[in-house]
Order: structure tokens, then C-alpha cells, then sequence
């Protein structure tokens, strides 16, 4: 990162853009449209982010989805415990360590999580209709930067 010889305040009231309404109006954007598409599957946002998360990893265990996802352990193992029982989740324990559990998703899960994920993929079409290629290019880019920037802000900081 590099050091601005103007104090932090001054730099912050420079910066051109207001990033937290931004960014804050984009999560409104997503969350809240993937929350309307999931609410009549009596699914919240976050339960189906859990289950898109296990089809990419094809299994994976809790505390790797409390690092993929914004949401502390204790939320995961609610989660997981819902999905359970609503029979989308399934848990399996390992032969060669039984304090390890193993999360897939069951056949009734991975066809609801790939439905779901093509009318998300559809919403999200909607959403970045009339911006370029390249503009897109540029916002993940930016968010790439600013995610590396924070890991090192949460490196360093004492």
C-alpha cells in the first residue's frame, strides 16, 4: 500500500466516490434480489449462498464455509442444522477422524441449488444490463484491490 503524506481525514473526504453507500447499495442489489428469488423456496439468501458454496466444493466441512461465507461458526451450524433437516444437506463423518464432518448436499439439494442458481444468474444479467464488458472487467478488479487491501490493513493492524 502506499502512504499519502496527507493526513487519513483528508485523504477519506478526497476519495470521489462515497465507497460505503456504494458498496452498501450494491450488496441492497444482490442480496435483496436473491433473497426474492429464493423466498418461495422458503430459503434465505445466506441458506442458499451455504448451498452454492457446497456445490462448487463438493463437500467441505463447517469451518470452511465460516471462511467462504460473511457469517460467524455459530450462524453456520444453524444453518447447517436447517438444511439438514429440510433434507437439502447431508453430514458424513470421517472414517479416519470422527471429530471431522463432512457437508454434501443431498440429489434433492444439488437440483434445487442448480434451479436456483440459474434464476440468480438470470437476476444477475438484469443487473449489469447496459454495463460493458470491460467495465465489469474493472469492477472486479477494483474489488480485488480493495479485498487485498484489507487482508493487509488486517495483517498489520496491532
Amino acid at each position: 500500500m502506499a502512504e499519502s503524506s496527507q493526513p487519513p481525514t483528508e485523504r477519506a473526504e478526497s476519495l470521489p466516490v462515497d465507497l460505503e453507500a456504494c458498496v452498501m447499495r450494491l450488496e441492497t442489489a444482490v442480496f435483496k434480489g436473491m433473497a426474492e428469488e429464493v423466498e418461495p423456496y422458503d430459503l434465505t439468501h445466506v441458506e442458499f449462498s451455504l448451498l452454492r458454496a457446497c456445490m462448487k466444493r463438493q463437500e467441505c466441512t463447517a469451518t470452511e464455509l465460516a471462511r467462504l461465507l460473511p457469517v460467524d461458526a455459530s450462524r453456520i451450524s444453524r444453518i447447517v442444522n436447517t438444511l439438514v433437516n429440510l433434507g437439502l444437506l447431508r453430514r458424513r463423518r470421517l472414517r479416519s477422524d470422527r471429530r471431522t464432518v463432512m457437508l454434501n448436499l443431498t440429489d434433492e439439494g444439488r437440483d434445487l441449488t442448480i434451479r436456483l442458481h440459474e434464476r440468480m444468474q438470470e437476476y444477475y444479467v438484469k443487473l449489469v444490463e447496459g454495463i460493458s464488458a470491460e467495465d465489469l472487467r474493472i469492477l472486479e478488479s477494483a474489488t480485488s484491490t480493495i479485498l487485498s487491501n484489507y487482508a493487509a490493513i488486517r495483517e498489520y493492524t496491532p
